[in-house]
């Protein structure tokens, strides 16, 4: 029995000396409890979330008028010194033509749209170093001339027709020739007012920036 205990005294001795076992201090207030409190490291500290900051889409015009053939518009020019201000009516194919430029096609954009590309092909053809563009809708209207009462631009309601476009300009002088005309987009249409008034399902529809013109009989 001695000796066992000897053997065990000289154990512990030798484990002591070699450093195998540490002894840690136990923190005040967890007395017994044989556990060491340690303060969390950072590294598992829980970290607090950061509001995260997100920045929204510039906003499409998804709301704006996007132009159609026909429409009539207004083009001013600022700091070059031609064409300052053009009206003009957009072609049935969607597209105007402008000094020095390829035909641009501006039907299904918006007024600022346009003015960006009308900027930006001036300045990539090399025409101008800088120009300003402001693209504005004008009302839609057409226009009678020649042998009425009261020749003039006329706002064009929907579904005007020629015969109601005469009627408008108070009808015919009586120096009214029975030959009429309407330009539009460059072309030219011809009419028989007679045998349109004989027969009014032959009559035909106004469109934006039509140029009617009932011509003078020669005699």
């Amino acid at each position: 029995m001695i000796c066992r205990i000897t053997y065990i005294l000289i154990l512990l001795v030798t484990v002591l000396s070699t450093g195998c076992i540490t002894v840690q201090p136990v923190t005040p207030g967890a007395a017994g409890s044989g556990v060491q409190a340690t303060e969390p490291s950072s590294a598992m500290a829980p970290k607090s979330a950061e509001p995260k900051i997100v920045v929204a889409p510039a906003r499409e015009e998804i709301d704006a008028y996007r132009l159609k053939p026909l429409d009539p518009v207004m083009i001013r020019f600022s700091g070059i010194r031609e064409q300052q201000v053009l009206d003009i009516v957009i072609d049935e194919n969607g597209e105007i033509n402008l000094l020095h430029l390829k035909p641009i096609k501006a039907a299904g954009m918006t007024t600022s749209e346009l003015e960006r590309t009308i900027e930006k092909s001036y300045v990539d053809e090399g025409i101008y170093k800088t120009v300003s563009v402001n693209v504005t809708m004008t009302s839609k209207t057409y226009f009678i001339q020649g042998e009425v009462s009261s020749p003039g631009q006329f706002p064009l309601e929907g579904g005007t027709t020629l015969l109601q476009a005469i009627a408008a300009a108070r009808g015919y002088t009586p120096y009214a020739s029975d030959k009429i005309t309407i330009t539009r987009n460059g072309r030219i249409y011809k009419y028989d007012k007679d045998k349109l008034e004989k027969d009014p399902s032959k009559d035909v529809k106004i469109e934006a920036g039509d140029m009617i013109k009932v011509w003078q009989s020669w005699y």
